[in-house]
């Protein structure tokens, strides 16, 4: 099977590139589109990850096709150009054959292997420990608004309950999540097991309890 797809990946994890072709292919960093050179050279690298292996070149292009149609559609900012599928700019599938695609994928997705999730997680958790991620990740949450239905959803999640961070009393978590831009699922964690040992990035969280 010398026809593949494979994904891009920036140094964090996140995926932004979706391609076709081979081995070599999919490791090598000539003839990228200015928008991948751009996403590569402003993070300082990419990891390669093979996604799916096919007998002919036209089940690579319809896999790859129908990868970037969702990851677009799931919100994912790719650096691909076109669609896939041999550059066919604007091109989209009928739901019926999405439907089709989608059922193929699911029978024969690498990402079925248990060991190939495992590695991603891996991955993921190695790249959330690197002080440099943690940081950007934090400053990215600071000045955050969050929109009035994910606050609402949010309150479903946990109680309007009120509680106390370094002394100061909070009427919600919700609340003391956006003062102190800390996730609010962090926060949650701390709430409930007081005795936890935080991050040198939180060492200032001294007192964390519900009021």
């Amino acid at each position: 099977m010398n026809h593949l797809t494979y994904a891009h990946y920036k140094p964090d994890g996140t995926i932004f590139y979706i391609g076709k072709g081979s081995v070599k292919r999919a490791y090598s960093k000539s003839g990228r589109n200015v928008i991948w050179n751009r996403t590569v050279q402003k993070h300082g690298g990419f990891k390669a990850e093979i996604l799916g292996r096919w007998n002919t070149e036209q089940e690579a292009f319809e896999h790859e096709i129908f990868l970037i149609d969702c990851f677009k559609d799931m919100g994912y900012q790719l650096a691909n150009i076109a669609v896939g599928g041999m550059g066919s700019t604007g091109f989209r599938h009928t739901d019926e054959h999405k439907k089709n695609l989608s059922k193929k994928m699911i029978e024969i997705n690498p990402m079925n292997n248990p060991e190939i999730r495992f590695k991603q997680k891996e991955n993921i958790r190695i790249a959330m420990q690197r002080p440099e991620v943690r940081i950007k990740q934090s400053k990215n949450r600071i000045g955050m608004k969050f929109s009035n239905s994910h606050v609402e959803s949010l309150k479903n999640c946990h109680p309007m309950k009120a509680c106390v961070i370094n002394g100061v009393e909070y009427k919600s978590l919700m609340e003391a999540s956006r003062v102190l831009s800390i996730r609010h699922g962090t926060l949650y964690r701390w709430l409930n097991n007081p005795n936890v040992k935080h991050t040198k990035q939180y060492a200032h969280i001294i007192e964390c309890r519900w009021s």
